[in-house]
């Protein structure tokens, strides 16, 4: 994989000539090398154009005019999605998902994405100078902390001297520039720019840094006002030309920032936290606002079974949709024999639709490797592993710059904050396929293998990667533990009503997009109405999708049931579309299922063909108990999880939407 990535940021594609030569090199036969190039959906095995134009097709984008797009392309391109211009110009493709639904509707072009495009837009954007590709924002100028931590003292002590010296060098009343990859696809680089310049020819006595995303997609680009002492203000959208008028705003204390604050209020930020408040790039940063601290004490202490134990009794269960119970993981990988042990960290999200493990790791790498620290640690593992999407630059770019900085202040490799534990940590990249989702098809990938679930048992905390004792958990589940180890497990077992809070991503027909962060129990009705701000097309909302591929197709007359796992609606892995009365219901499910379909890793009969004729079911008149019968079948029969819910938004969208399908 790490070479067949190389070769095509290299080249822009993988030609025959390409792969006979990485098979040389790797010593493999081409025969191998060609079944995993052809099975990654990212990798190229035909020659692209000189320019790459991609439209977002996945349900957000499409309720939002993601087909009008297409076509205003193919106008003015003059061929069909799919297909490369005659002087080999421009290639362009239909994508499944951007993963920047809250500006939806979204065009990639040179790899760079546009968001909230109009097709007004298309001409403008096609004749534009080709982009570099992903945009990154250097963040603020700031003196370093110490290369390491102090070399003496318990390693409550030396984070403590680490934090200190941070603390020493605060930058004061900040004006924060939420920079995410939803953000930047709507100029948030732009916002930052212009504000600096601003900022330094007014004297004002402000630093203007980049941060992540807070979740207010919709109002991005959003500059957050912070000062010690006050609680952050929020202002969006500010575009690069309104923001002498933010300043003039500034300077009267005439902010209004009454929506932010509704849209807020009624969160329990907890993961979230720190998203929107620190930046990335600055580990100091980090470690004034916590970062690291409970996992110091967790070292001081020494003792991995409580780390266990807090997990537990706080009752974190897996967010990637399964809600499986994190602490049985982590003991069951502690108690298996085998060295070394390993610690990965899903961060593939492949499933269209949801973007909150993207917002995450753009907003707060250093929660998330410290919550990596904690796992391993619990778990006695002392090798790391961290999968993240091939097209999730940003996520990847800011995951790199904090595992580095980690590295080189102590806090990530040999004897850790001076104790006895150890852990080293790389970063690999996927190349696309939803099947990743499931555990054992992703320790296939890293292993260099085509992305196909392994029989289960042995399960992996036994028998994991390479054979050896394996805990893999996705990013959101992570992302709870720094606190709960900090706060107690009772402490995050008191939310949400023992289930503790959930982060959901918003989009779809909505006011207020964005991801948001609730306790389990919410309904969906507070999603829509109270946090999303209801209908943006002022017409009814007639269904929402919940979950993703695997996911529902929810009728409004359900939006006051509590979200819980294994509930009348499951909130799975927590992506709510919403659909307005205008918007077809059987299309939505069909592109669901299209996806499935898609992204089938092909390993078993019942997914591989079964979805496949579901799918040519849902095209002419539809057999109600016909299409029943199958997804029974599928379900029953698939090998892995994902096959099991592939049918999952078809039989809901018969259940609640039978007209829309013609089954009385």
């Amino acid at each position: 994989m790490p070479a067949l990535h190389a070769t095509q940021r290299t080249e822009g594609w993988l030609s025959p000539d390409a792969l006979e030569r990485i098979a040389a090199h790797l010593r493999v036969p081409k025969s191998e090398v060609w079944a995993v190039a052809s099975h990654y959906p990212e990798f190229r095995l035909a020659q692209p154009g000189r320019r790459i134009v991609r439209v977002c097709t996945g349900v957000s984008c499409r309720a939002r005019g993601g087909r009008d797009l297409v076509a205003a392309c193919e106008r003015a391109l003059g061929i069909a999605a799919g297909l490369t211009t005659a002087d080999g110009a421009v290639t362009l493709e239909e994508m499944d998902c951007a993963f920047a639904c809250s500006v939806a509707p979204v065009v990639e072009v040179d790899h760079a994405y546009r968001g909230r495009v109009a097709p007004g837009d298309i001409d403008s954007l096609l004749s534009a100078p080709a982009h570099a590709g992903h945009r990154e924002v250097a963040s603020a100028t700031i003196a370093p902390v110490g290369s390491r931590a102090p070399v003496s003292g318990s390693p409550a002590q030396r984070l403590a001297a680490l934090a200190g010296d941070a603390g020493a060098r605060s930058t004061g009343a900040r004006l924060i520039v939420g920079v995410g990859a939803c953000s930047l696809a709507v100029g948030a680089d732009q916002t930052l720019a212009a504000l600096r310049a601003e900022v330094a020819r007014r004297g004002l006595p402000f630093a203007a840094v980049a941060a992540g995303c807070n979740g207010m997609c919709w109002a991005a680009p959003a500059v957050t006002v912070a000062r010690d002492g006050q609680s952050p203000r929020v202002m969006g959208p500010v575009t690069a030309a309104a923001v002498p008028r933010l300043l003039d705003a500034l300077a009267a204390n005439a902010l209004d920032d009454a929506a932010g604050r509704e849209f807020m209020a009624p969160q329990h930020r907890v993961l979230l936290e720190r998203c929107g408040l620190t930046d990335p790039g600055d580990i100091a940063d980090a470690l004034r606002r916590g970062a690291y601290a409970a996992f110091a004490q967790a070292l001081t202490d020494g003792s991995p079974e409580r780390v266990i134990e807090e997990v537990r009794a706080a009752g974190l269960a897996g967010r990637g949709g399964a809600y499986f119970q994190t602490a049985v993981k982590w003991a069951g990988c502690r108690a298996a024999r085998g060295t070394p042990k390993f610690i990965v960290v899903n961060a593939e999200e492949g499933e269209p639709g949801i973007f909150k493990d993207r917002h995450l790791m753009e907003g707060d790498p250093h929660r998330l490797l410290e919550a990596m620290l904690l796992a391993a640690f619990a778990a006695g593992a002392s090798r790391g592993i961290l999968y993240i999407h091939g097209e999730a630059e940003l996520s990847a770019q800011r995951v790199a710059t904090a595992l580095a900085q980690a590295r080189a202040h102590g806090l990530v490799g040999d004897r850790i904050l001076g104790s006895d534990f150890s852990l080293e940590v790389e970063i690999r990249r996927g190349a696309g396929g939803f099947v990743l989702g499931e555990e054992t098809a992703l320790l296939e990938s890293i292993e260099g293998r085509r992305a196909m679930p392994r029989p289960r048992p042995p399960f992996p905390v036994e028998a994991g990667l390479f054979g050896k004792p394996t805990v893999i958990n996705n990013v959101e589940t992570l992302a709870a533990v720094p606190s709960i180890v900090a706060r107690g497990g009772a402490w995050f077992a008191s939310l949400g009503g023992g289930r503790g809070t959930k982060l959901f991503g918003l989009s779809g027909h909505l006011k207020r997009p964005g991801v948001v962060e609730m306790e389990l129990g919410c309904t969906l009705r507070t999603l829509i109405d109270t946090v999303g701000g209801g209908s943006s097309t002022g017409r009814p909302i007639r269904a929402a999708v919940v979950g993703g591929p695997s996911g529902s197709i929810v009728h409004p007359r359900q939006f006051d049931e509590p979200l819980i796992p294994r509930g009348p609606v499951n909130p799975g892995t927590g992506g709510v579309v919403t659909l307005d009365d205008q918007t077809s219901v059987r299309d939505a499910v069909r592109t669901l299922l299209a996806f499935n379909t898609r992204e089938s890793c092909g390993k078993c009969t019942p997914c591989r063909e079964g979805t496949a004729r579901l799918l040519t079911m849902l095209d002419g008149p539809v057999d109600g108990a016909g299409v029943k019968a199958l997804s029974e079948v599928i379900q029953v029969a698939s090998l892995c999880g994902l096959g099991q819910a592939a049918p999952f938004a078809v039989l809901s969208g018969l259940a609640e939407f039978p007209d829309e399908f013609g089954v009385s």
